[in-house]
């Protein structure tokens, strides 16, 4: 039987990126992947979205480039922007092979399954691995609403090979709006059900309510607290304000979830334990039986691609005995047009443990940077307890990037009166935080 220090079961970006992180280390590797490398961030979800989110604030922009000066027409030719978004994606997958065979991890395709502790079988074979690393992801939910299995999932709508004339969005979370943005900026007639009372339902509730008046403007109908009863070929029968309703959509999208993937794996076979959320693990990511862990969307805790890494990185640093309490705060971005991003309590949360707190916000539009853009939507928002940071919620051009800047303020606990001692190059958009 073949010996690994380290066998990583799935290729996605937790599993890629601890695989190579584990080389660097010195550790013997073997990542075994059943589809394709990259997972479902690189194959069908952030990365061909942020392709397709390219193009869209292409359109977006052109709207009011007259404004500035610049006549422009366009026409979407979708069969190149597909062709694009597919060679985004092959290119970062090669990537990837490449730097894993470089980096000398031993890669190999198949269905993986844990046999006994240690052990995982493999396209006929039995291997050992000192230490298991569980990576295997998640998927779509499914099965909750009658008819669902007509609907596309956020895999499909981004292998349509034609703008759809109209589509409807079961669910207004983080997938639902930014497959919004896109479409209706691709010239579909969008509408989203969201069952919650507000759009992205774990954001700061004024980010929401930005975030629908932007999606006014743009012509994207959101119904909040609306119960999708039944999907019917090409129609939706719900309920809205206590009256049932059905109505005809072109393509109708399901973005309501993922769960783990977590089935016929092995968990049952040697014990370890999981939850309807995922796989059970400890601060360091590992399961009840020792020398076995779960990173990224297997375990349910928070469904990001960074943080899996992040969580690969933690298991490495636990393998290697270098312990370390200090716990970093995980931002999070939405590639709405404009962009949301967000990191640590939201006003409601705050509310909710009946802490004391002072709000900061400064608009877009009072910067000139903002102004010479043309980029005059949206805020920034603080959120101060005892001086420190402790929230903050960004609606507004290049929020994904901007957002770092709070969360190296935050997780080094910078004192917040201190920030007006630091020098803000100018004119920039990071003088928000000033």
């Amino acid at each position: 039987m073949r010996e690994f220090d380290i066998i990583i079961i799935g290729a996605g970006p937790g599993g890629y990126a601890t695989a190579l992180d584990a080389r660097s280390r010195g550790f013997s590797v073997l990542l075994i992947e059943k589809e394709k490398l990259g997972g479902t961030c690189l194959n069908c979800g952030c990365i061909p979205t942020k392709a397709y989110n390219a193009i869209a604030s292409l359109i977006s922009h052109s709207k009011d480039a007259s404004l500035m000066g610049l006549e422009m027409n366009y026409t979407l030719d979708f069969a190149k922007a597909l062709d694009y978004k597919n060679t985004v994606v092959r290119d970062l997958t090669s990537g990837i092979d490449f730097m894993l065979k470089k980096a000398g991890v031993e890669l190999v395709y198949g269905v993986a399954k844990l046999t006994k502790a240690n052990i995982v079988a493999v396209n006929g074979d039995e291997l050992c691995g000192k230490y298991i690393i569980i990576a295997t992801g998640s998927r779509n939910l499914s099965g909750i609403i009658k008819g669902d299995d007509k609907a596309l999932n956020s895999t499909d709508i981004l292998a349509l090979n034609r703008v759809p004339e109209s589509l409807s969005i079961i669910g207004g979370g983080v997938i639902g709006v930014e497959i919004a943005t896109i479409f209706a900026l691709f010239g579909s007639k969008v509408t989203i059900f969201e069952a919650m009372d507000s759009l992205i339902p774990q954001a700061d509730k004024e980010i929401s309510r930005r975030l629908r008046s932007y999606f006014s403007k743009l012509g994207v109908t959101v119904n909040t607290n609306a119960k999708v009863l039944e999907i019917r070929d090409h129609s939706l029968v719900y309920s809205l304000k206590d009256e049932e309703k059905e109505e005809s959509f072109e393509k109708i999208m399901m973005a309501i979830g993922r769960r783990p993937n977590i089935e016929n794996i092995g968990l049952e076979e040697i014990g370890i334990s999981y939850g309807r959320k995922g796989i059970i693990v400890n601060d360091y990511f590992e399961t009840n039986i020792p020398n076995h862990f779960a990173i990224g969307d297997c375990n349910g805790k928070i469904m990001l691609a960074h943080y899996a890494e992040f969580a690969g990185k933690v298991v490495l640093d636990h393998i290697e005995k270098k312990y370390d309490d200090f716990v970093p705060l995980c931002p999070s971005a939405i590639f709405t047009i404009p962009e949301i991003a967000q990191i640590g309590l939201t006003e409601e949360e705050l509310k909710e443990k009946g802490i004391e707190y002072t709000v900061k916000k400064t608009m877009y539009r009072s910067l000139g940077k903002a102004l010479a853009m043309n980029e005059k939507e949206g805020f920034i928002k603080l959120l101060i307890v005892d001086n420190r940071i402790k929230g903050c919620h960004i609606i507004g051009y290049d929020a994904s990037t901007l957002i770092h800047e709070a969360m190296i303020l935050m997780n080094l606990n910078v004192e917040s009166t201190k920030i007006k001692d630091f020098i803000y190059a100018h004119p920039t958009l990071s003088e928000l935080f000033k």
